[in-house]
């Protein structure tokens, strides 16, 4: 018996590897705070095993969200970001940072993302509910209705999916 009162994912490493690229989700958001703590290690693991190319970026290490991105030792995810004839997997872990409706760098990072043609990058957004909606339901957001979530919304904040 599941449990109702603890939200549930909505979507399992395996699945999320089989489907993502057919289903060219671009963008992918999820609440850090429902994240399963093994998501994004199996996840990346079994997109290994795919051979698809796993990057990973923890913004919660730099003070600014455009240091994040050219740090030297994140040349690979810049690159990644650019293009790539390979499926790449792009994980922006802690991303609040990047929420704030003045962050340049966030409306640079929609018109790469959504707009590729090759279906070789999917994008994973991980950051807390409060800076999802500032970045994917704000009207004013680069990122705005861009994004495919894949956990479920808080219980305590919504009923039925809404306000």
């Amino acid at each position: 018996m599941v449990d109702k009162s603890i939200p549930q994912m909505r979507i399992t490493p395996k699945r999320f590897v089989d489907y993502v690229w057919m289903m060219d989700f671009k963008v992918i958001s999820a609440d850090s705070s429902m994240l399963d703590h093994n998501f994004i290690s199996e996840t990346s693991a079994l997109a290994k095993m795919q051979n698809i190319d796993v990057q990973y970026l923890d913004f919660a290490k730099y003070e600014d969200p455009s240091e994040a991105i050219t740090a030297s030792e994140n040349a690979n995810f810049l690159k990644a970001i650019e293009g790539s004839n390979k499926p790449q997997l792009l994980w922006f872990d802690n991303c609040d940072a990047l929420a704030p409706l003045d962050i340049n760098l966030t409306f640079s990072l929609r018109s790469i993302l959504t707009t590729q043609e090759n279906r070789m990058i999917q994008a994973v957004f991980i950051a807390r509910d409060d800076s999802l909606r500032l970045l994917f339901s704000d009207h004013h957001a680069a990122f705005y209705n861009s994004d495919y979530r894949i956990t479920d919304y808080p219980q305590n904040n919504y009923t039925n999916g809404s306000k």
